[in-house]
């Protein structure tokens, strides 16, 4: 892109028009499109590249792509690991039932152009666990802030949900920080100070947290969370890993869950493979 006095990448995917930023690496030019849902895997994005030298604009030829089109690219080489192919089948699937659990565009399903070659990736549904990490750790004797509830949220990212009782509470609303650690995928502490309170119920004097920076192959993490006013801890510590949630679901929430953590893993067991 030498010559130019700047690019602009146009794409649209779902009826939206944006402009994603560019990223310089190792002197290529890198666009990241994010904020598509888990049911939006098989919609294209079409796009294109709009270089501006002067007064004079050129433009690239078009291009349709999509996250269901990586997958299947992808499984489709013969030179690709079992475990990147893995990986995508499992993403396919839970696109999917996504869809179904969403009632999304369900004539047009992630996975329906699966092969049985590409099926035998898939993780036996079956085989799928979650986990049983929810534990209070009793460091705080008399806590001004107690654990409501928690939950999950199923976007264009896993976000945990912290439901928060502050009623007990007699300090400002907005000094009140989330203090999260876990462990991440390359063995990392990650550290998170989250500052964004949110009303949940007002009445009922709940407000909420929202962890939303979880990486796919993270998503079994045992995250630590306990809730700070200025340096003082105000909430008893919480253990908590995204993957309990899917405990107790039955029905199709039960497959969506089960599918994104057979993901999940496979996430993780690729980033390995790389390691």
């Amino acid at each position: 892109l030498e010559g130019y006095d700047r690019y602009v990448m146009e794409c649209t995917a779902a009826g939206k028009t944006f402009y994603p930023a560019a990223e310089v690496k190792n002197g290529l030019v890198y666009f990241t499109v994010d904020g598509l849902m888990a049911t939006q895997m098989n919609e294209n994005i079409h796009s294109v590249l709009h270089l501006i030298k002067g007064d004079e604009t050129f433009t690239s030829v078009e291009d349709d792509y999509s996250i269901a089109c990586y997958a299947y690219t992808t499984l489709n080489k013969p030179e690709a690991t079992d475990s990147i192919k893995t990986l995508c089948a499992n993403l396919l699937r839970y696109g999917s039932l996504a869809q179904l659990y969403k009632g999304y565009e369900t004539d047009a399903l992630a996975d329906e152009e699966m092969t049985e070659l590409h099926k035998s990736y898939l993780t036996h549904m079956d085989t799928v666990t979650f986990g049983s990490n929810n534990r209070l750790l009793g460091d705080v004797a008399e806590p001004a802030v107690t654990w409501f509830g928690k939950s999950m949220i199923l976007d264009s990212k896993v976000t945990v949900v912290y439901v928060l009782n502050t009623n007990g509470y007699e300090g400002s609303l907005e000094d009140l920080r989330l203090r999260v650690t876990y462990e991440a995928i390359d063995g990392t502490t990650t550290e998170l100070e989250l500052e964004d309170l949110q009303v949940y119920n007002e009445a009922a004097g709940l407000y909420s947290f929202k962890l939303d920076t979880l990486l796919a192959a993270e998503l079994r993490a045992v995250v630590s969370a306990a809730v700070y006013s200025g340096e003082t801890q105000v909430s008893e510590t919480l253990c908590y890993s995204a993957d309990t949630y899917g405990n107790g679901k039955t029905g199709i929430l039960k497959d969506v869950c089960a599918a994104l953590f057979a993901y999940s893993d496979a996430s993780k067991a690729y980033f390995l493979s790389l390691n």
